[in-house]
């Protein structure tokens, strides 16, 4: 029964893909927060200077903040930054460290697996860096060697799935 032969799930911390001309690794450590409301000012209070990316945009190594939606984004830290939950200054920021996983995809088949994964039109540019990828909701951002992607914690191993057979 090939419906109960599953894979081991992957954990985080391993390099998750890694064959000769691609590599997919998660990015540990870094801190998460949903922020929605005034983002100009979210952001200044929670990462002075981040800048605020759309799609397919080059990552900076420091803080930055992913727009999701007119409203929405998602602040990304070198480490979490232990943000309160709730409303204040016409703001809300809710930490989720745990519930969002990043992946960094490499190597030369990477703008291979980009083009397949999604029908967006990266030259355009978005605001928003939200985008379907393999599927899946992700933001992605660029990276020097490849590209990111952010999605929610539980869709993980679908992601590196697709990954697997690109």
């Amino acid at each position: 029964m090939r419906e109960r032969d599953w894979a081991p799930a992957r954990r985080a911390g391993d390099v998750l893909i890694d064959k000769p001309r691609l590599h997919a690794r998660a990015v540990e450590g870094l801190g998460r927060t949903l922020v929605s409301g005034h983002l100009d000012k979210a952001v200044a209070a929670l990462a002075p200077g981040a800048p605020m990316l759309g799609l397919y945009a080059r990552a900076p190594e420091g803080a930055y903040a992913l727009r999701i939606a007119r409203d929405r984004t998602l602040l990304v830290t070198p480490t979490p930054l232990g943000a309160a939950d709730g409303w204040r200054d016409g703001w809300c920021a809710t930490p989720v460290d745990d519930g969002w996983a990043t992946v960094e995809v490499a190597g030369p088949d990477a703008p291979l697996a980009l083009m397949q994964g999604t029908s967006a039109d990266l030259e355009a540019g978005s605001p928003s860096a939200a985008v379907m990828f393999a599927g899946l909701r992700c933001l992605l951002g660029r990276m020097e060697a490849g590209f990111r992607l952010h999605l929610e914690a539980p869709w993980l191993e679908a992601l590196l799935a697709w990954l697997d057979g690109a």
